[in-house]
């Protein structure tokens, strides 16, 4: 009894001498969790903008839209966390402003489709920002988007074939002249804008080839590579020598970028550029071969195409009175056809006269110097993030592969806008740029 009366007191005063020990704290209840919901939510976020554009592609997306508007804001507050770069802040803001514009618009109800449109991008964007920041989100996205171009060529190739067959049937061996006739796009797609929605589907094809060249995964990276050629050969068919150049300025920055960020040595740069050159040679040789005459329409200049300049030129002219209505808010978003309509010469086409043919100019008519500031501010914050996140040393080589792509892509389609405003007119094409731009902002999470 004594030897154990010892033990007791002997155990008391060493647990005194060790002090109390700590309970526990007890974790706060979560909703179960919100780790656990945003990863059942992943592949919902990446399938969803898909089927947006999808959807919107034939004008039908509208319930969709609000659905997907819906899942983002359920993803949010049920605990998906990303922090809230610039770029984001910059796409709030460009939502915002469209209140004010259809505050200050002349004609409110034209801008209701600019509205939609916005909106339709923005929720992609985030959509994007906060399902697609994996290596394997991020090339599930640009597979889907790279066979709906793919899809999209073969439909332009078969059509152009048809209309071909029917031109020469009739007589007609000088095609070039009917080249708003080869591929005629489902309403209410007009020929310029759906080619807009085609060269924005590239640079999801690239990326997909370009990470698993980079990964050297020989036989996927060879049929990977397959998948750009119809949209090459597609786009060569729309014989404007702005979607020309702009191939060349996607195939060629896509390249330089890779060189300038490291991603491939100076001499896998100079045999990639050997590569894309011979392969885009070979591409127009065969549309060339099997749609005689295309291959003119980019070496020379045709009537259609001095008048087409001409037209431009003239409604550029006039823009500038438009702009000067309203300097400051624009004239409000789908009000510039009319305008330019009703100082149109009698002489020119309803088609002359019911665009800017100018992303620029498109912009400042409408949206004045305030809405044009915050466009270019969420340019230069995407261009500011993307290369940062290809100089940083964190950031895989094939991220950095896929960034090239998009970047190019975003860099080749505003070369492109420069000269025709088709980018605003769809939700689908708005959808797609803004995807781009949300994949240049991601960076993979640690």
């Amino acid at each position: 009894m004594q030897r154990r009366g010892i033990n007791i007191a002997r155990t008391l005063r060493d647990n005194g001498s060790r002090g109390a020990k700590p309970v526990p704290t007890t974790a706060p209840l979560q909703p179960s969790s919100g780790t656990t919901i945003s990863r059942a939510a992943k592949p919902v976020l990446v399938g969803l903008p898909a089927a947006l554009v999808a959807f919107s592609y034939f004008g039908t997306g509208d319930s969709l839209l609000w659905i997907g508007a819906a899942v983002l804001a359920a993803i949010i507050l049920l605990g998906e966390t990303a922090p809230l770069l610039l770029p984001d802040w910059a796409v709030v803001l460009m939502l915002l402003y469209e209140v004010p514009s259809l505050i200050f618009s002349r004609y409110a109800s034209n801008g209701l489709l600019s509205v939609r449109v916005v909106c339709g991008a923005a929720i992609c964007y985030f959509l994007v920002r906060l399902g697609a920041r994996t290596l394997s989100q991020v090339t599930a996205v640009s597979f889907l988007f790279g066979a709906g171009g793919v899809a999209l060529a073969w439909f332009a190739l078969a059509q152009a074939g048809e209309h071909t067959a029917g031109l020469q049937a009739v007589g007609f061996s000088d095609i070039v002249a009917f080249r708003w006739r080869l591929i005629v796009p489902p309403a209410p797609w007009v020929a310029g804008e759906w080619f807009t929605l085609l060269l924005l589907t590239l640079p999801f094809a690239l990326a997909v080839s370009a990470v698993c060249g980079l990964r050297r995964r020989r036989g996927l990276a060879l049929l990977a590579a397959v998948m750009p050629i119809p949209i090459i050969a597609a786009l060569l068919l729309s014989c404007s020598r702005a979607v020309f150049w702009a191939l060349v300025v996607l195939l060629a920055t896509a390249v330089g970028l890779a060189a300038l960020y490291k991603v491939i040595s100076a001499r896998g740069a100079l045999a990639l550029t050997a590569v894309a050159l011979g392969m885009f040679g070979l591409v127009l040789f065969a549309d060339d071969a099997v749609y005689a005459g295309i291959a003119r329409a980019y070496t020379g200049s045709q009537t259609s195409q001095v008048r087409s300049t001409e037209g431009r030129l003239a409604i550029w002219k006039r823009s500038v009175e438009v702009f000067r209505l309203s300097p400051v808010w624009g004239v409000g978003s789908g009000n510039a056809p009319l305008f330019l309509a009703g100082s149109a010469d009698p002489e020119e086409t309803t088609g002359f006269a019911s665009r800017t043919f100018s992303l620029p100019i498109q912009l400042l008519t409408e949206k004045g110097v305030i809405g044009t500031g915050i466009y270019l501010a969420l340019l230069v914050l995407v261009g500011r993030a993307a290369h940062r996140k290809l100089r940083s040393s964190k950031t895989t080589l094939e991220s950095k592969g896929m960034t090239c792509c998009f970047a190019a892509g975003v860099i080749a389609v505003l070369f492109r806008e420069l000269t025709y405003s088709s980018l605003l007119e769809h939700a689908a094409t708005a959808m797609l740029f803004a995807m781009c731009l949300a994949l240049l902002v991601n960076e993979e999470p640690a």
